[in-house]
């Protein structure tokens, strides 16, 4: 049988909003296994994915051995919204704002928040907002995975936050079109 594909829902999202979405074309099978990689398995909390899109990501986070249980998603476009709920029973996916995440879901903690949002380009205090956020709503020693074209560092850490927050480049994915980098950010006194 063969599978679906998504690239045309995500081409005309893209082209209809190319601001909330990051990419003409959805993460490719490599790229979506290099950041479910960065998820750790273990502990408590849910894993919370901000702009799913398609759901490429939201599959491999699957594949590694999260449970739908333990799986939340924010996404802002609603057809993807109803095609993520049509393919992917027992996950919470939310329609809203994933940089409001944090009013969404006042009070969680998770085990690790993936972002395919587009954060380059976005104003200093925007980025430093959706770190902010992330870092308070991180278990101790959970990752924040930010997967974006930039060779850079995407996400502008907060400068009273500058000493405690490490990034590190996780994975480059040279076969994704285009090349995607997966970068990881976490709090130096959790880890």
């Amino acid at each position: 049988m063969a599978q679906p594909s998504f690239e045309l829902p995500f081409l005309r999202a893209f082209l209809a909003n190319p601001a909330k979405v990051a990419s003409p074309a959805p993460s490719g099978p490599r790229l979506a296994a290099a950041v479910a990689a960065e998820v750790p398995l273990e502990g408590a909390g849910a894993v919370l994915e901000l702009g799913p899109g398609s759901g490429a990501v939201t599959q491999a986070i699957l594949d590694r051995g999260v449970t739908p249980a333990d799986l939340i998603a924010i996404e802002y476009d609603r057809d993807f919204c109803a095609l993520l709920r049509d393919r992917f029973r027992g996950i919470s996916i939310l329609q809203g704002d994933a940089f409001a995440f944090s009013s969404l879901l006042p009070g969680l903690r998770f085990r690790a928040i993936v972002s395919g949002v587009p954060v380059v380009g976005l104003p200093a205090a925007a980025q430093q907002a959706l770190l902010r956020d992330a870092m308070t709503a991180l278990l101790p020693g959970r990752p924040f995975i930010q997967f974006t074209y930039s060779m850079m560092p995407p996400l502008d850490v907060p400068p009273d936050m500058a000493a405690d927050v490490t990034v590190e480049r996780a994975a480059v994915v040279w076969a994704n079109l285009p090349p995607m980098h997966v970068w990881r950010y976490r709090r130096a006194t959790d880890s």
